[in-house]
């Protein structure tokens, strides 16, 4: 139970660190937050709404900060927790919901002693380039006294963002703020917040983590549409292909597949396979003519299938599911593989929505930070998958928490289909990285709240999206 300032630990025991001062202080009617120099002052119309914005663009996006208000005129001990459970739910409209964070605060008062912190990611068009696509980061820092509630949000380029750096320094600025009688006369200042927080509404607590954390953890799990994968019980998305991140062509038995696959590479289609049930389907999906000649489509298909760079998600279940990207120019070809069924769905989706889209296909949830670190047999890690048989070396309070919960196995695969990152997720306990360490007979599990899984999936899955053939 341990971690340092700018690193994702759920129970940090050391302060907000405010050494990083930066320009401009602006304030709201309780609470104060600055930014750099050069940040400008953006007017809001809404009551209790302060902005500022970055003079300096970065990748077509201006990292911003807005901060909103709310009165409380009932504290109690949960009122943090409630704050941030409606905020995840707010986010998750229009974001991937990636990670909570508790972090202890002096400001607030001691029935509290804590803040939120919410980070989200989300993929959104740079106006003006073309259809290119920006990766964002949202982060959100929630922080309540005995009379308000402040909700300071960050949004900035993942690719710009650095742990520890400018845009966590505004959030960690985030604090009460009481201007004197002059100041309030000049400014108009000392008002409550226009908005009254309704705190009727009833918070789902997370039993277990309250019980570790001796503080009162919010459920993270969020509602969302998700059914069984064909032949399995792995929660996968009812229509993976969903609207706004993929573009539907086809869904095609294995052997019509096949029959297109080898057109791609050989670059004709045999005169005998035209009428065949294979061709006939190519037809009716309309990647072929009655020729056996690729249609607009079908060439677009094919382009992706003979010159795109290759990657693939694989979920190693009963049976096993695999979604492999051939990625050319600013799309990929993105084709899942439903053994149970015998069939591939074909789809496209922008190069660059791959790690929002691997997010969704995963159904991944938030979870509080766990922190363990074991190593078991090859055997012994069959035997939990298969019987769900939790591992003897799993002995601290987090590592049995996670080995009592059911495991699923999943790796994301480079151009030589070798693991680039693997890892078991859980359904409420989080996710563990997998590491062989050259022995073929052990295992490590490892979840380390300073290298959470989604940086690492993200960095993986965008490195892998956008990097060239050798």
């Amino acid at each position: 139970m341990s971690g340092a300032v700018g690193c994702f630990a759920g129970f940090r025991i050391t302060p907000i660190d405010r050494s990083y001062r930066v320009g401009m202080e602006l304030t709201g009617s309780r609470f104060a937050f600055e930014v750099p120099a050069g940040w400008a002052r953006e007017t809001r119309g809404d009551d209790g709404e302060v902005g500022a914005a970055s003079n300096e663009p970065l990748t077509g996006f201006t990292p911003n900060a807005l901060l909103r208000e709310w009165q409380v005129r009932h504290p109690y001990r949960g009122i943090l927790a409630l704050a941030s459970q409606r905020s995840l739910r707010e986010l998750a409209k229009q974001h991937t919901i990636l990670h909570v964070e508790a972090i202890p605060d002096e400001n607030t008062p001691s029935i509290i002693g804590e803040r939120r912190r919410l980070w989200a990611f989300s993929t959104q068009e740079i106006p003006g380039a073309s259809g290119d696509l920006l990766s964002l980061l949202t982060i959100r820092d929630l922080l309540a006294t005995e009379e308000a509630l402040a909700e300071l949000t960050v949004t900035v380029p993942l690719t710009t963002w650095r742990r520890g750096d400018a845009h966590e320094a505004i959030l960690n600025s985030l604090r009460p703020h009481r201007r004197n009688r002059l100041d309030a006369l000049l400014r108009g200042g000392n008002r409550a917040p226009g908005t009254v927080m309704d705190t009727d509404e009833q918070t789902v607590i997370d039993e277990w983590a309250t019980q570790r954390d001796h503080a009162t953890r919010e459920s993270l799990g969020l509602p969302e549409a998700t059914t069984s994968a064909p032949g399995q019980d792995t929660p996968f998305p009812s229509n993976p292909f969903t609207p706004g991140l993929s573009e539907e062509v086809a869904e095609l038995s294995e052997k019509a597949f096949k029959a297109f696959s080898d057109l791609a590479l050989l670059g004709c289609f045999k005169k005998s396979a035209r009428w065949s049930s294979a061709g006939r389907e190519l037809v009716r999906a309309g990647l072929i003519d009655r020729k056996g000649i690729a249609t607009a489509q079908g060439e677009r298909l094919i382009r992706h299938l003979r010159n795109g760079r290759h990657m693939a998600l694989l979920v190693d279940s009963a049976p096993q599911l695999l979604l492999t990207f051939w990625i050319h120019g600013l799309d990929a070809l993105v084709v899942m593989s439903f053994v149970a069924l015998g069939t591939r769905a074909l789809a496209f989706c922008p190069a660059k929505r791959i790690p929002q889209l691997l997010l969704s296909l995963i159904s991944f949830q938030p979870s509080w930070d766990m922190n363990f670190s074991y190593t078991l047999t090859r055997n012994e890690f069959l035997a939990k998958l298969l019987s769900n048989v939790p591992p003897r070396a799993a002995t601290g309070k987090d590592a049995i928490a996670f080995s009592e919960q059911r495991w699923v196995p999943l790796s994301l695969l480079g151009p030589d289909e070798s693991p680039e990152l693997a890892w078991v997720m859980t359904p409420n306990r989080g996710v563990a990285i997998l590491k062989d360490n050259g022995d073929a007979k052990e295992i490590t599990l490892t979840s380390d709240p300073n290298e959470p899984f989604w940086e690492l999936l993200l960095e993986t899955s965008t490195r892998l999206a956008e990097e060239q053939h050798p």
